[in-house]
Parts: C-alpha cells; structure tokens; sequence
C-alpha cells in the first residue's frame, strides 16, 4: 500500500525577483538622472574652461556624493535581500514607500545644486537621505522579526551585524541633517564617509567581538 504524502504548503509570502527587478530599475533611473544636474552653459562667446570647471564645481560634487550615496544604499539592500527568501505584504509596501524616496533622490540633489549658497537648500536632501536609512532598517527588522521571510541559513550574529551597519549609515546620514543647518560643506561632505564606513565596517566588526570574546572568562 502506497502511502499519500501531504504536500508541503510554502511559507506565506510571494517571490522577492519581481521586487528585486523594480528595486534595480529604480535605482539605474535615479542614478543615472543624477547627471543631468551638471548642466554646460550654453553661452556664446564661451567662457574660459578653467572658468566653466570652477562653476560647475559644485554640480559635479552634488553628483558625486548622491551617486555615491545611491551606490551604498542599493549594496546595502542587496544585502539584505541575499538573507530574504519570501516578500510579505508589508515589506512590499515598505519596500515600495522606501523606492519612492529613492526616486526623490535627483529632485533633492538639483534642489540643494540650484541653490548652492543658501543655507536651506541641502536640507531636503539630508532628510531624503535619512529616511531612505530609517525605512532600509524597517525593511530588515520586519524582514528577520518575521523568520519564515528569511532563508535558515541566516544567524543571529549576521542578524546583529546588518542591523548594526544600517544603524551606522543612519547615524552618519543624521549628523550630514544637522551639520546641514550649520554648514553646506560640512553638510554634504560628511556623506562621503558613508562608502568609506561601509568597506571597513566588517572588519571594525570583527574587531570589537573578538575584544568581546577575549575579555570573556
């Protein structure tokens, strides 16, 4: 007598390579958007080149630190998505309001570029930023608080470490919102410490649990 074997219900939740594709799109656009705030001035007689590099100056660096930004933010969401195997409805709709702001990204960028010198200008670019941080960490919170999203594979040590990093990009995305009242410079450069802290952060957290470790009994 052959035995019936039930089949196997999956886990609740629907494929991530949809999302996965539409989080790729969005960000190809807005990156590539970007360049367009560096705009060549089409004036006749032309100006000296040494004269157009100095004006465009801060175009380009605008450009930089945004493309940069983007850059990380999409690693940091691959990374992510590595230890996800299930999309649920709420991080569908997480993920959905997260890629709006990201696409807001080359309007916030323009603004704080068209109005180099005003002290407000850069502001709305600092709190797109840090609420693209604030909603990536939503995303990975709701995503390992709900274990069956996840693959089996994922630890609680690559739980913790995850989490840590996107709090530190977020930490460093509110200092660039406050220094951005006080200061433009200050206020935008700090966001190049944002890819610098994203390639060393494994090995400062490798650093600080092996302390951890050898301070144990």
């Amino acid at each position: 007598m052959v035995e019936s074997v039930a089949p196997v219900s999956p886990p609740s939740g629907f494929s991530k390579n949809r999302i996965e594709a539409l989080t790729d799109g969005i960000f190809a656009i807005a990156m590539t958007l970007l360049v367009l705030g560096i705009e060549v001035p089409q004036l006749f007689p032309l100006i000296p080149l040494n004269r157009l590099f100095e004006s465009l100056f801060p175009d380009i660096i605008h450009y930089v630190i945004s493309f940069l930004a983007l850059a990380v933010i999409w690693v940091l969401h691959h990374q992510q998505f590595h230890y996800i195997r299930f999309i649920d409805h709420t991080l569908l709709w997480l993920n959905i309001v997260w890629l709006m702001l990201v696409g807001l990204v080359p309007f916030s960028t323009s603004l704080a570029d068209t109005y180099t010198g005003i002290k407000f200008a850069n502001i709305p670019f600092a709190i797109n930023i840090l609420l693209i941080s604030l909603l990536l960490i939503a995303q990975w919170q709701h995503a390992v608080k709900n274990r069956h999203l996840t693959i089996p594979e994922l630890t609680k040590e690559t739980t913790i470490m995850e989490r840590n990093r996107n709090v530190a990009i977020l930490t460093i995305t509110f200092f660039g919102s406050v220094l951005a009242f006080i200061s433009i410079v200050e206020g935008i450069f700090i966001y190049l410490l944002i890819p610098v802290f994203f390639g060393i952060f494994p090995r400062i957290d490798r650093h600080i649990k092996d302390r951890i470790v050898r301070k144990k009994p």
